[in-house]
């Protein structure tokens, strides 16, 4: 079949194009070697009144969409089908997974989960005219195991710019996103990871990697990556023979891990096989909304962590939330004075989302808050001292601090990051 895949716009983000759309890319690749035909259409930065230009014809759509995506997916789908009716528009991605029941007839067949092996049911049962709304990813038994079955994603049916970055790592410097395995076996509450991996992990191999840097470095002369994983070291194992037969490739990446999983000999390990820098999701400061949120980690082990990478000449990029259950009128000076103390190269601040999928969504009054806000488009989680969000409420009540409150602690934060130079490229 024909399939033409859409990638919706992100005005929310500071540069809608810094990573690589992989995902979307991997479900192209996916079908292109099981025989479709398939086109990739970027919408990241296109207005809405040239989309019907961009997007290519196909017998079958799919749209994928984060929660804050989704109203674009509807505005993609409502488009395509003023265009031609009959068409089958497919939405796949995190917030159909999480919120099946909320979604818009307009899409004809939902996709929940991973999308390689469900894409293909539904091709099978178009062909068959079996009638089903929802997919699946399956489960145990059929769930592709070997990820390194999966091609490399399918970045030859986008152009250059939606592939290269010059601000997702060394400022000015050509680069481009890789992932190496997929899905995190954390529960944390704020995070909706789970109902797409389940917190089960799968690891490409190192040798399935090295070929995809040595392929990105002749076709694209890029040098430099970002790694997406979300615990580049939860495996020992893994990362010291990843690093191993990285080393000799000359190039440089940036990554992120956990607190928890940074041991010297293997930070010291990553830095030797080029890796520049290390960012941490810090989240909050108070060990008990640590634990409240099932981040699981201390401060005392932050702190090590980032002595631990600095001592091997590691740069350190660190994470924060403003808005968490629990935090309280003192969240804007304990995180000032964490950044004076332990001196990371850079930060990043995001307003907290309970996003569809994580605990606090599903279970707010747990947590003490109260979800006020339904509609989609205003649950952005970060856009700094850009893009008005200063101005933006927050979309819940907090069990402590009062709407304006949050507001002018946010204030106080993002100005001090940016006062100090420490917001980077991220």
């Amino acid at each position: 079949m024909i399939v033409s895949l859409i990638i919706p716009p992100s005005p929310f983000l500071g540069d809608q194009k810094r990573n690589t759309p992989l995902g979307i890319l991997y479900i192209a690749s996916w079908l292109e070697q099981h025989g479709h035909r398939v086109f990739v259409t970027d919408l990241r930065n296109v207005d809405k009144e040239y989309w019907n230009y961009k997007i290519h014809y196909g017998e079958i759509y799919g749209i994928t969409a984060t929660t804050p995506e989704y109203p674009y997916a509807v505005d993609i789908a409502k488009e395509i089908k003023f265009l031609n009716s009959d068409s089958i528009i497919i939405l796949g991605g995190v917030h159909c997974t999480a919120t099946p029941s909320t979604i818009d007839p307009i899409f004809d067949k939902v996709i929940r989960g991973e999308g390689e092996m469900a894409i293909l049911e539904l091709i099978y049962d178009l062909k068959n005219g079996k009638d089903r709304r929802f997919y699946t990813c399956p489960t145990q038994i059929d769930r592709i195991e070997d990820i390194n079955t999966i091609p490399f994603p399918a970045r030859h049916l986008l152009p250059e710019p939606s592939i290269i970055s010059c601000t997702s790592t060394i400022m000015g410097e050509r680069a481009t996103s890789i992932i190496g395995s997929r899905g995190c076996p954390y529960n944390c509450a704020f995070c909706s990871s789970k109902v797409m991996w389940e917190r089960k992990v799968r690891f490409r191999s190192p040798d399935n990697i090295i070929s995809e840097i040595k392929y990105l470095i002749e076709r694209y002369n890029v040098k430099h990556f970002r790694f997406q994983d979300d615990t580049m070291t939860l495996k020992r194992s893994w990362i010291t023979e990843l690093c191993e037969k990285i080393k000799p490739l000359n190039v440089t990446w940036r990554c992120t891990t956990r607190v928890d999983q940074s041991e010297p000999d293997i930070l010291q390990i990553m830095k030797d096989a080029g890796c520049y820098e290390i960012a941490y999701g810090i989240e909050t400061l108070e060990d008990k909304i640590l634990k409240m949120t099932n981040k699981d980690i201390t401060t005392e082990q932050m702190i090590q962590a980032i002595k631990n990478a600095h001592s091997v000449g590691l740069k350190t990029r660190l994470f924060f939330m403003i808005g968490l259950p629990g935090q309280d009128i003192n969240i804007a000076d304990n995180i000032i004075k964490f950044i004076e103390e332990t001196k990371p190269s850079a930060v990043d601040l995001s307003t907290f989302v309970p996003m569809p999928g994580s605990d606090i969504y599903n279970n707010p009054s747990k947590y003490g808050i109260e979800i006020m806000e339904q509609d989609w488009s205003k649950y952005t989680m970060s856009k700094g001292l850009y893009g008005n969000e200063l101005e933006h409420p927050f979309i819940f009540k907090h069990d402590i601090l009062t709407d304006d409150e949050l507001r002018m602690l946010r204030r106080k934060i993002l100005e001090y990051f940016n006062g100090h130079n420490l917001i980077h490229n991220r």
